[in-house]
């Protein structure tokens, strides 16, 4: 089985690549997903940062806004909560892949922001980085929220400039897909991929 991994920059188009892999029947493995799973109700992260963060969980929920305010800038409270997320993801990024393995899937599609940061593009047969021009991308930023909440330019380049810088992303990609010109031309990209890979299995 080939695994994929799929990772970009804020706002680059990965759900969009990853919602047209599903598409052409590839498994996808939704990091982001699973951590909204994992601290939802009842979700298995949700006691660990209650612990950690009491004022960030009332009544069985999280409270998301308290749990940002509790990390942004606290180094050493970012590190606890990756302590309890990571091991958490992993153990589900792990029972996905040996689903896929059972069911003798050809490809499967790991779709991780931190790909790179956390190592597991090692452990990726082919690397995928989806890409945007960056005026598309502080658009699709600016367009997400409500109207009251939406982020400013300034907020959407800081948070873009915290990231892994784009050059590097490509520098390590074996496929870089881009996006913002038309959803046909990214499923263009993406299909080709697949083609490749197919043909060389």
């Amino acid at each position: 089985m080939k695994i994929i991994g799929l990772t970009g920059g804020m706002a680059a188009g990965k759900s969009t690549v990853a919602a047209l892999f599903r598409r052409a029947g590839v498994p996808v493995f939704d990091a982001d997903a699973v951590v909204r799973t994992l601290q939802g109700p009842r979700g298995k992260a949700l006691p660990a940062i209650a612990r950690v963060f009491p004022a960030a969980v009332q009544d069985g929920v999280l409270n998301r806004i308290a749990l940002r305010q509790a990390v942004v800038g606290n180094v050493a409270a970012l590190q606890a909560l990756e302590a309890i997320m990571h091991p958490l993801v992993k153990a589900e990024r792990e029972r996905f892949l040996r689903q896929c393995r059972a069911r003798k899937e050809p490809f499967c599609v790991l779709d991780i922001p931190l790909l790179m940061e956390i190592g597991e593009d090692r452990k990726c047969d082919v690397v995928v980085v989806v890409e945007a021009p960056m005026a598309t991308r502080l658009s699709r930023i600016h367009q997400r929220g409500k109207t009251g909440a939406r982020m400013s330019e300034a907020q959407a380049r800081s948070l873009i400039a915290r990231q892994m810088p784009d050059h590097e992303r490509r520098r390590r990609a074996h496929i870089v897909i881009r996006t913002g010109l038309s959803r046909g031309s990214a499923a263009r990209q993406v299909h080709a991929l697949l083609h490749r890979l197919r043909e060389a299995s």
